[in-house]
């Protein structure tokens, strides 16, 4: 006599296909016999994160504002997913049979698919296109203050040259494993001299415009001083000048070929080129435009300046 195997037959939970979809979407339509319907949420999802990603490693604000606009897209895809499992839930028969893919072991393969991919891609990401900064200390003040979270775009350097006023990343000549913000204030060839704590480049004084007294706090010390724009052949940004501590005079010396100049923004306490030396052009490893780290008014929050 043949024994017919009884199909297995579940109600499918609507809350538990939206906690499925919240978690990787589509797999609550996976969970509710929509498979077809589950990968095109997977793929959408897939789609606009990594459009998102590829929009925002390019450094412009065209760029930037298109990958705004696709991750907020993936976050509304990723909650419309999770509304429409739970829908198909509720038009499930109570006598659902399970389907070949309704196992445990296959929802953990298509989320392990699915946020597998996205996470190998955002670290490739991290590594080759884009990477964020914590800044620990008052160096780059007033242009970047301690505790702004910026954002390094690490292939800026492979489709240009550096250019005076870029505030660049690379890694510390006495300990590799630790990186330094720095400002380019000169290129190969050029002359760098400080005098009376003024910068020459090419024996031209760069002039300052004031723009007026400020104070920083980093860590147990504080500085007072003046801030000032600095016009470094029409590259223009602020400088602090602090009182405490006057510029040794430098210089004047040329910059090798291959190579560029950086100092600190904060002049007088900073650890710069005067110190450690012209840094390779090659030895750059991304160029900062974007701070995306407190959101304040004021012009604080996004393109650095």
């Amino acid at each position: 006599m043949n024994n017919a195997s009884p199909t297995m037959q579940y109600r499918r939970s609507p809350w538990t296909a939206a906690i499925l979809s919240l978690i990787m979407p589509g797999l609550g339509q996976v969970y509710t016999g929509a498979l077809a319907q589950g990968l095109v949420w997977m793929f959408l999802c897939g789609i606009f994160s990594v459009t998102g990603l590829l929009f925002l490693s390019f450094p412009s604000a065209y760029s930037w504002t298109l990958g705004c606009v696709a991750e907020l897209s993936l976050v509304v895809i990723w909650l419309a997913a999770a509304v429409d499992s739970r829908r198909l839930a509720l038009r499930c028969k109570p006598d659902y049979e399970l389907k070949d893919y309704n196992r445990w072991h296959v929802y953990v393969l298509l989320l392990f698919l699915g946020t597998g991919g996205l996470l190998a891609y955002a670290l490739d990401v991290r590594n080759q296109l884009i990477q964020p900064f914590i800044i620990p200390s008052a160096a780059m003040y007033p242009t970047i203050l301690p505790n702004d979270r910026i954002i390094a775009v690490k292939n800026a350097y492979q489709i240009a040259d550096p250019q005076r006023g870029d505030i660049v990343l690379f890694a510390n000549p006495d300990n590799r494993r630790i990186y330094f913000i720095k400002r380019v204030v000169a290129l190969a060839g050029d002359t760098v001299e400080i005098k009376s704590g003024n910068l020459y480049v090419n024996g031209v004084e760069l002039p300052r415009e004031p723009v007026g007294p400020a104070t920083i706090s980093s860590g147990k010390t504080m500085s007072t001083g003046q801030v000032f724009y600095e016009n470094n052949n029409g590259a223009k940004y602020r400088i602090f000048i602090s009182q405490e501590k006057p510029a040794a005079d430098f210089g004047p010396i040329t910059v090798p070929k291959h190579d560029c100049f950086v100092m600190a923004d904060n002049r007088n306490i900073a650890f710069d080129s005067r110190y450690f030396g012209s840094i390779a052009v090659t030895s750059l490893k991304g160029k900062f435009e974007y701070r995306y780290w407190p959101i304040t008014g004021g012009g604080h929050w996004g393109t650095i300046r």
